[in-house]
């Protein structure tokens, strides 16, 4: 019933089935229907969801937070960004997999990441 209410067209509605969701499931369960807000229209939402699963470690969602470094939105590009910084080396396969697979002009995406991670972020001032 929740997983359906994750999916429901009004955000209001979508937002108070996570909030039951985290009130009512075990962390696991919680956290797999929250992977269903990755995939949200609204980009706060997306945004949300980004968060709660990278500061939970939940690693299964890595590839999917990894593919949002190039979402059109970039409040979701910071949180991915963001939030597969604070994995730190769990995140690095995953990004070096979609760094070999990129457009040459997307590269930098992950590349910028990467380097946050491995502490090669050299930033001038």
């Amino acid at each position: 019933m929740i997983g359906a209410l994750l999916e429901h067209p009004r955000t209001k509605v979508r937002l108070q089935a996570y909030r039951t969701s985290r009130a009512v499931f075990d962390r696991e369960t919680h956290l797999g229907q929250v992977s269903v807000l990755l995939h949200d229209p609204q980009p706060d939402v997306r945004r949300m969801a980004i968060r709660a699963v990278c500061h939970a470690r939940w690693t299964s969602a890595i590839p999917v937070v990894t593919g949002l470094l190039e979402h059109p939105h970039p409040v979701v590009r910071t949180a991915a960004a963001d939030g597969l910084t604070l994995w730190g080396t769990p995140a690095v396969p995953a990004l070096r997999h979609a760094l070999d697979h990129a457009r040459p002009d997307r590269r930098s995406v992950y590349q910028d990441v990467l380097d946050r991670i491995t502490g090669q972020d050299v930033t001038p001032g």
